[in-house]
């Protein structure tokens, strides 16, 4: 899995392309994540309680993680992840810059 939970990734597709946010969950089955701030739609709430009003509000879908792309810690740019082995550990780097991230 090259996405993890916590990353920072930009949107490279779609109407919220070029926007950024972080990676609240990632399914690993299905291809896809789950982005704060991105890829909204409106949900209907009902009321729980009496004299308490139903409401509309935001909900992140997810997106396929092939929409996405990582952002470098280092370089600040969108980059695709590669992988070096170190001292019997898998450690990932950006391709643009060789950084880990």
């Amino acid at each position: 899995m090259k996405i993890r939970k916590g990353d920072k990734v930009m949107m490279m597709t779609g109407r919220d392309s070029a926007k950024s946010g972080k990676v609240l969950s990632v399914n690993g089955k299905n291809g896809t994540v789950v982005v704060e701030g991105l890829n909204m739609f409106k949900k209907s709430m009902r009321p729980r309680k009496q004299n308490e009003k139903g409401q509309i509000i935001s909900v992140p879908q997810s997106i396929r993680m092939s929409r996405i792309n990582i952002i470098c810690s280092s370089c600040g740019k969108p980059t695709r992840i590669g992988y070096k082995l170190e001292s019997k550990s898998k450690i990932r780097i950006c391709k643009k810059c060789n950084a880990s991230i």
